[in-house]
């Protein structure tokens, strides 16, 4: 018998919930042994206890079992992102964009293997290649891994939209002026349309956009770089982070 007078979960939607558990389990051990690619569904039925053919019980093939596993892994990064920005106060925006820059560091430098899969996968559907207008008029189409990188991305866009909105409304002292130089009115269109709806979550002015956006790509190349063993700084890399988040920070003409 399964019913559950209580309204709790049957004994059957719990055993199945512990098998995805341990599904994914085995999926992410393969992960950091063998990398993305030496993830296998026949050892992962093997190492569970159950026949490949059963593994189609819980995900329809290998993708989808990797983008649950994406969808996993950026719930962890977020979690441990908003941790880290909420043990400074909500208005302190400066300090809680900082602490976004740490977290995900450490998260990703952390979680070689994780963050290999989550920057490659689903293959040449990520957040980069999202219209922003598609995002806003049919979030359905856009596939779950996207929508987790875009809510990781936006701890931190819209912490710099409020932080723009104090300075034009005068609770904080302006910031500024912020400099940008002569771009084509098809980068105007790009940045406007597309990097502020994945990368800051809401609209702020082109100047801000294309400078936070600038800021937010050299942030991930410095993650990926040292991640994966590529940064040219070897000996004094927190140094090297620190004076990368000032210089970003004062060409937002912010004192930071």
């Amino acid at each position: 018998m399964t019913s559950n007078t209580a309204g709790g979960p049957t004994r059957r939607e719990r055993m199945r919930a512990e098998t995805i558990a341990e599904i994914k389990a085995s999926a992410r051990r393969q992960l950091q042994e063998h990398g993305p690619s030496g993830i296998s569904l026949r050892a992962i039925a093997r190492e569970v206890g159950v026949t490949p053919a059963a593994l189609y019980r819980y995900f329809d093939n290998l993708d989808a079992l990797l983008i649950a596993t994406c969808c996993d892994l950026y719930d962890e990064l977020i979690a441990e992102t908003r941790k880290a920005m909420d043990a400074s106060p909500p208005d302190a925006h400066l300090e809680r964009m900082k602490s976004w820059i740490w977290a995900f560091r450490a998260w990703a430098v952390g979680n070689r293997r994780e963050f290999e899969l989550m920057i490659s996968y689903p293959e040449a559907n990520s957040a980069m290649s999202i219209n922003g207008v598609r995002l806003e008029q049919s979030p359905e189409n856009v596939d779950p891994v996207t929508l987790k990188s875009l809510e990781h991305s936006q701890l931190c866009g819209r912490e710099m939209a409020a932080f723009y909105r104090k300075t034009e409304n005068g609770e904080l002292p302006p910031a500024g002026p912020v400099e940008m130089p002569e771009i084509s009115e098809g980068l105007q269109s790009e940045l406007m349309d597309k990097c502020s709806a994945f990368i800051v979550g809401e609209p702020l002015p082109l100047s801000w956009i294309f400078t936070f956006t600038s800021a937010w790509v050299r942030v991930f190349g410095l993650v990926v770089m040292e991640a994966f063993g590529s940064l040219p700084v070897q000996d004094n890399v927190d140094e090297f982070y620190k004076t990368q988040i000032l210089a970003m920070i004062r060409e937002f003409g912010i004192d930071g």
